[in-house]
């Protein structure tokens, strides 16, 4: 069984090339296949199975290289929040992606579409009642324990983004001031874990993804996005929301790889492809 947790390179089905290598060497494989690796990296895609799903998710407009930014027409009042339309892992935002006013707005357009060549999505930034993040893994499908994230206190972006390595101006954990803006209550994480698992489902998700949501002021949920190849690294949310349940991390480990070579034995002795 191969753990696939390749990213790929250069086109926007990176991260189903190595997928589909391994489907025609017939490998079985951990994780999502190469169609739902491929649409969950198109985030205005994923916005829309999202919508169709029954999940809400920020209002938004797509800004395409060539376009004239002083024509675009904003989904709403600012502030608005700026982002490369097929990247991960926070690739092409800092903490100006959200844009408070047109100027901002225009200039972090060409930057996406020039640096990154592709299509500037400009959604709605949803704020006042902080960040979470839901973990999914097994079939059929569990939502762990909600993990909250900080924001940083000025910008209100999620600290995860702005401590990247990448980014030439980040700052170490302890130089941004930050806050844990709302409360997870039961109810609310009822709700979030039920909303991830609609997402997952609607993409067709395989073993585990994360999906990440925030809140609004009057505390209803809005789904960012979802990543069905998310890091298992033993800090993060995986090894963290999996300690909540009850697991250890060696154990959730054998979870997943148990569950891919369960689905391959499953299709052999169908007579399936693995």
């Amino acid at each position: 069984v191969a753990v696939n947790i390749a990213e790929g390179a250069r086109s926007r089905n990176r991260e189903g090339e190595v997928p589909t290598l391994l489907e025609l060497m017939d490998i079985p494989f951990t994780g999502s296949d190469a169609p739902t690796l491929s649409l969950s990296l198109d985030k205005v895609w994923t916005k829309d199975l999202a919508r169709a799903a029954g999940v809400a998710t920020p209002d938004y407009t797509v800004c395409r290289p060539g376009c004239n930014p002083k024509h675009i027409v904003a989904p709403c009042p600012f502030p608005l929040f700026v982002k490369p339309r097929y990247e991960g892992s926070a690739k092409g935002l800092t903490a100006h992606s959200r844009v408070e006013n047109r100027t901002s707005l225009e200039r972090e357009i060409r930057r996406v579409n020039e640096v990154y060549r592709q299509d500037a999505v400009v959604e709605v930034f949803v704020e006042g009642g902080g960040e979470f993040t839901v973990a999914i893994h097994g079939d059929p499908p569990v939502a762990l324990p909600v993990i909250q994230r900080a924001v940083e206190r000025g910008s209100r972006i999620g600290l995860h983004v702005l401590e990247r390595e990448d980014l030439p101006d980040s700052a170490p954990a302890a130089g941004y001031e930050w806050d844990l803006p709302g409360t997870l209550t039961p109810e609310l994480e009822t709700r979030l874990q039920a909303d991830a698992l609609a997402v997952f489902k609607k993409l067709e998700c395989r073993d585990f993804a994360r999906v990440d949501f925030r809140i609004d002021a009057d505390g209803h949920p809005w789904f960012l996005e979802i990543n069905p190849l998310p890091t298992f690294r033993p800090d993060d949310t995986f090894a963290i929301s999996a300690e909540l349940a009850g697991r250890s991390y060696p154990e959730f480990l054998s979870e997943v790889l148990g569950g891919a070579v369960e689905r391959a034995v499953a299709r052999t002795a169908a007579g399936g492809r693995s």
